[in-house]
């Protein structure tokens, strides 16, 4: 694609973005975040056209639901990973961003034959043995069949949808560029790191469209749970597997929260909750690699109880940092000291510098030390204290790190299946021996002698490292390339406004510009003319005053005259 089909692709999904925007009523964000050039002509003279009475009913949050709905694959991922984002957004909005849902027609048989033979180079009848036509299941990124293949074995054959990497890199493009012209003239956006937030979005997404990332994913999973008498994983068949196809064993079951079926099943549900719960804990504080997508579509329970996991995409990690920490918190509590836990929050990346904590935080912290404090671990809920922990740093204003939020987020859906499934449900209680190994091995030599030799370590290289950087430091200060980045503050909000003010200026000058030119024009009694007027000086007249008058409204709309 050339440079200049590229830009016209983009014009066209700006447009498009702009006018579902509008049409949902978010003309207030589409100034805001710059796309006021990609606004019909009639919309920067009059304003948007009223909402529709449909419209009208609906929250804000609904409509940009619904927004994000209609904007397609990109956003509707988008926004799922909003809704883990409880720092940055709304109660209100969160609720609604968790029912998004890929609401797309399903695209034909005939598309995804042509996909399954591009990408093996063969005929479908050579591949598989039986391919059904019509799809199970259909969504934005792509569809899924049941097939059998040669040996026998049946299948479900995920089929990527024609043309969604090129949608999805176009909108990409188009995010970054919106999070980026935020950051730098929204000033209240600096709080979230938009930029920051799109280019992790980007790395997510990027890899639930690459099939052979999820078969990966897959593999692992079904390495760690292999043996299990409670879960089954899928088992992926690589060599049937590319980029835009996925094919993995056909796992047949009940839809966990489908209590009714699973009564029906005569299955029981207590063991199905606590199954579901110990497949997690063993997933964060054994594997340290976890699903991160559990919503209800993506597990089904067997006809012999097994929990079946289902979609890939995405998945977390738990590296042994991050389980540390989370074990210093735990440590915190019991110790019931406010200098550990800020420790254990700072070296999470919850405060910037241990020491920086602002007297009102310090103020929350310790109501939330007593809150658990008094408590029987068996009553800690893990989720819980992780979700109270992100609300004081939300309301504060402080940054989570994506991962912790996506843990917190995945945990709290996970509880809600546990608890819907059975309502007595205590994950606290279930956490106690993995929380009490995890503090055990603190105590063992072993463990300490590994943290004091990794100390050591970290001690020699700092100490061998030191005169070099030291001396490339006064190098640089020698040679005055030594650079210091300061960052103003409070001087966004005035920048804007001189733009805005010089923008408007320039206006009134070209209109002024055009009265004059025209009178001037008039004075010649030039040809044509009508009624005697020279007919170029009355269109310098119209066009003056047509500028003159979307010039006023657009004072007036703003508020500030």
């Amino acid at each position: 694609m050339s440079l200049l089909d590229k830009q016209y692709v983009y014009v066209r999904r700006y447009r498009q973005i702009v006018d579902v925007m509008i049409k949902h009523g978010f003309g207030y964000l589409v100034d805001r975040f710059g796309l006021r050039p990609f606004r019909s002509l009639r919309d920067k003279l009059f304003g948007p056209k009223p909402l529709k009475e449909e419209m009208l009913i609906l929250s804000e949050a609904q409509r940009f639901r619904l927004t994000l709905e209609e904007l397609g694959p990109t956003f509707i991922k988008f926004g799922q990973i909003l809704s883990t984002r409880h720092d940055l957004i709304p109660e209100a909005y969160i609720k609604e961003l968790e029912k998004l849902q890929d609401r797309v027609p399903p695209f034909e048989f005939l598309e995804a034959k042509k996909v399954i033979e591009r990408e093996f180079g063969k005929k479908l009848d050579e591949i598989f043995r039986t391919f059904e036509q019509e799809q199970i299941a259909a969504a934005s990124i792509g569809q899924v069949y049941r097939a059998t293949l040669f040996e026998g074995e049946e299948v479900a054959v995920k089929v990527m949808r024609p043309g969604v990497e090129e949608i999805i890199e176009t909108d990409l493009t188009i995010l970054m560029s919106m999070a980026k012209f935020a950051q730098k003239h929204i000033k209240e956006s600096k709080f979230f790191n938009p930029v920051g937030f799109v280019d992790e979005f980007s790395r997510i997404i990027r890899f639930e469209v690459d099939y052979s990332h999820e078969a990966q994913n897959a593999e692992r999973f079904f390495s760690n749970f292999q043996g299990s008498k409670t879960v089954k994983i899928p088992k992926m068949y690589l060599e049937y597997t590319t980029k835009h196809v996925l094919c993995q064993e056909f796992s047949d079951g009940i839809k966990i929260t489908d209590i009714e079926k699973i009564d029906a099943a005569g299955l029981d549900k207590k063991k199905i909750s606590t199954d579901l719960a110990n497949a997690y804990l063993k997933m964060v504080f054994e594997d340290g690699f976890y699903h991160a997508d559990p919503h209800p579509g993506n597990i089904l329970v067997s006809s012999d109880g097994k929990i079946i996991f289902l979609d890939f995409g995405m998945a977390g990690y738990i590296d042994l940092i991050l389980r540390e920490n989370l074990t210093n918190l735990i440590i915190a509590i019991q110790l019931d000291d406010i200098d550990v836990l800020i420790e254990a929050l700072s070296e999470l990346g919850l405060i910037s510098d241990s020491g920086s904590e602002s007297l009102a935080l310090r103020t929350k912290l310790e109501d939330l030390l007593n809150k658990y404090y008094s408590l029987s671990s068996k009553f800690i809920d893990p989720t819980a204290f992780l979700r109270d922990i992100i609300d004081i740093f939300s309301r504060t204003k402080g940054r989570i790190p994506t991962n912790l939020m996506l843990l917190s987020k995945t945990l709290v859906i996970r509880d809600e299946i546990s608890r819907k499934i059975d309502p007595d449900h205590n994950f606290g209680e279930m956490t106690r021996p993995y929380v009490k190994k995890m503090l055990g091995e603190r105590t063992k030599a072993s463990h300490i002698l590994k943290s004091a030799g990794k100390t050591m370590l970290d001690l020699v290289n700092l100490m061998k490292n030191f005169p070099r950087r030291l001396n490339h430091l006064l190098t640089k200060a020698e040679k005055g390339t030594l650079k210091l980045e300061l960052e103003h503050l409070g001087l966004d909000g005035l920048v804007e406004e001189m733009d805005i003010m010089s923008n408007r200026l320039s206006f009134s000058m070209i209109i002024a510009a055009l009265i004059v030119g025209s009178s001037l024009i008039i004075q010649t009694r030039m040809s044509p003319s009508l009624f005697g007027v020279p007919l170029l000086g009355i269109i310098g007249f119209l066009i003056a005053g047509f500028l003159g008058l979307g010039l006023l409204i657009s004072i007036i709309r703003s508020g500030k005259w």
